[in-house]
């Protein structure tokens, strides 16, 4: 009867969660499939042994206890069954995240760890590559703003210089590594699409660095020519035009200059364009602004032949409207030191854009000398003289060349052009490349180039004169240069001497030699005259004297004459065949050594 009552003071709402508790148990029964489960995990009601041990009131709690025991041993169950293919789920009332590793975990430690060390290694990375893009730089003026570190600088409005954009593999393997100090292609691009979007042009000077143009949508044109040098002299109005053309175009473009660091061959061209743009009336207005732009120190355009090149467009400008000038064919002399002390004795190299023209250290005549040997001293005028006896030249040029020297003490060069220079150019050390590098000074050094014209009517090896020499220089004659008339047309006449060093005219040193001696030769020598001769016997016999050596005189000259006619033929026929010892031995005497300085007293 109390267990009656019990059960009827229960009210609905028990009732019914003592029905779902007893519905879910079974249905994870089945789901489980499994005997182990005990019944008594599943039923809900409570446990009464006497009405008077147990108040008559309702115990809410005890339902709900029972259910989360059951969902516990629901998910114990899957728990077990996803055991069997290595899965881990955790047991209820762990704390679950949408990772499933707490903060606490090894894992996310390590996971944090392996975060701040890359952070901290890309970090010390971009600090060492700022630090060397810096570096590299060297007094160039970098744009820093904007988010932007780059080296370029703007000269113009419209016109910028920069370093050579490297990191893509389109420039090669070396240009991909040296994106790490210098500008890197991505931030490049990114600083022109954001500042100059569809209004830029980028002109690339370098030969030994390209890239794919369309990195640049196209917009690239090259001029290229080697660093530390001057470009073809046609090149330069031909890249002025081009940016010309471009920035008139639109009022907002601009022109963007760079070679590998941006700052020598860069200067020649910006400065020409700003010539070209009448920017400044003078070639050294444009270096000056130039280089105070682009370096924070002044220096960007410093070597002389560049500095040569941007003049000689100064010059193109004014003389031939800004084109191209015609080549003017040349035939190089030889070479003048002067004030040259004695350890300057340099070898030679003659090249162009297409290769060497002339070394001493591969001429058949030079090869197997040091440079001591074929340099010959001029004692009269204290300058040392190089050429070649038996040769019209060293070689022949047309348009631009290079002369460079090569000494223990440092090399040392220059660009020069045929058309923009004269025959006898006089060049000091300021006026050579790398000159100010070398270990020794030599103050005072001056360096003659001697040339003449040359229409190539002569022939490669040494033609000599059919005309016999009448100067009083005998002693030259035999390798005295024949007269070399280029271009007679236009009535240049040169020199027949080619390395004289004389003022006037040498005694020969055959004169004491060549005079006659009476005494030595029997049957020349006049009777003595009895000592009492009278007075006209002794007139007769100083006349009879007199005349046998007039007449013995004029016989020996003849043959004397006759002699050295042969000689001199002899001598001129072998000059084009002379071996490298044979200059030393020509150059015994400096007066042979010659580049028309004195008269040609020759006969026409």
């Amino acid at each position: 009867m109390a267990s009656e009552s019990a059960v009827s003071s229960q009210s609905p709402t028990e009732v019914t969660q003592v029905s779902d508790v007893k519905t879910s148990a079974s249905t994870v029964s089945a789901q489980t499939n499994s005997s182990a489960v005990d019944s008594s995990l599943v039923k809900s009601t409570p446990i009464v042994s006497s009405s008077d041990e147990v108040p008559n009131f309702p115990k809410p709690m005890v339902p709900a206890q029972n259910s989360l025991q059951a969902e516990n041993t629901g998910k114990w169950a899957i728990a077990r069954l996803a055991s069997g293919f290595g899965l881990h789920l955790k047991a209820a009332g762990a704390n679950d995240n949408a990772g499933g590793i707490t903060p606490t975990s090894p894992s996310a430690v390590l996971q944090s760890v392996g975060k701040g060390l890359v952070d901290t290694s890309l970090g010390a990375v971009k600090a060492v590559q700022v630090k060397a893009r810096h570096m590299v730089s060297q007094n160039k003026r970098r744009y820093q703003e904007g988010g932007f570190d780059l080296d370029l600088t703007y000269i113009t409005d419209n016109i910028i210089a920069m370093g050579f954009p490297a990191g893509d593999m389109s420039s090669g393997l070396f240009g991909y590594f040296e994106g790490f100090y210098r500008n890197h292609m991505e931030e490049v691009i990114k600083f022109f699409e954001t500042h100059h979007k569809d209004r830029y042009k980028v002109y690339n000077l370098c030969s030994e660095r390209l890239y794919d143009a369309s990195l640049f949508a196209g917009k690239v044109a090259s001029f290229p020519f080697n660093d530390h040098n001057c470009p073809p002299i046609h090149l330069v109005p031909l890249f002025c035009q081009s940016a010309y053309s471009w920035l008139k175009a639109d009022i907002l473009n601009v022109v963007v200059v760079h070679c590998k660091a941006g700052k020598a061959r860069t200067g020649l061209m910006i400065c020409s364009l700003l010539l070209f743009l009448k920017f400044f009336p003078t070639a050294q207005e444009c270096i000056d602004y130039y280089n105070q732009r682009r370096c924070v120190d002044g220096k960007g355009l410093i070597l002389p032949s560049q500095i040569r090149y941007v003049k000689y467009f100064e010059r193109i400008l004014t003389e031939f409207n800004g084109e191209s000038p015609p080549g003017r064919r040349c035939m190089l002399r030889g070479f003048r030191l002067h004030e040259c002390p004695y350890w300057v004795r340099p070898s030679i190299t003659i090249s162009d854009h297409n290769g060497i023209l002339f070394t001493t250290k591969k001429h058949p005549k030079t090869k197997n000398l040091m440079p001591e040997d074929f340099w010959i001293r001029a004692p009269t005028k204290g300058i040392v003289v190089f050429a070649l006896p038996g040769e019209p030249g060293l070689t022949e040029l047309m348009g631009d060349f290079k002369i460079q020297f090569h000494d223990r003490q440092g090399d040392f060069y220059c660009w020069l052009n045929t058309t923009m220079m004269e025959n006898r150019l006089v060049l000091s050390g300021s006026d050579f490349d790398d000159f100010d590098k070398r270990k020794l000074p030599v103050p005072g050094f001056k360096v003659e180039v001697v040339m003449i014209d040359y229409d190539g009517t002569i022939p490669e090896k040494y033609k000599t004169s059919d005309k016999p020499s009448t100067s009083s220089n005998d002693s030259s004659a035999p390798y005295k240069d024949p007269n070399f008339n280029q271009n007679k047309a236009s009535g240049d006449q040169e020199n027949d001497n080619v390395f004289s060093d004389s003022d006037d005219g040498d005694e020969p040193a055959s004169t004491d030699r060549n005079r006659p001696n009476l005494a030595s030769r029997p049957g020349t020598a006049p009777p003595s005259p009895p000592p009492a001769e009278s007075g006209k016997m002794e007139a007769e016999v100083t006349n009879l004297r007199k005349n046998t050596e007039q007449l013995s005189l004029n016989s020996r000259q003849q043959s004397i004459q006759g002699s050295n006619n042969t000689r001199n033929e002899q001598v001129e026929r072998s000059i084009p065949n002379l071996n490298s010892g044979d200059i030393k031995a020509i150059a015994a005497d400096a007066s042979v050594f010659s580049f028309g300085d004195d008269e040609d007293d020759e006969s026409e």
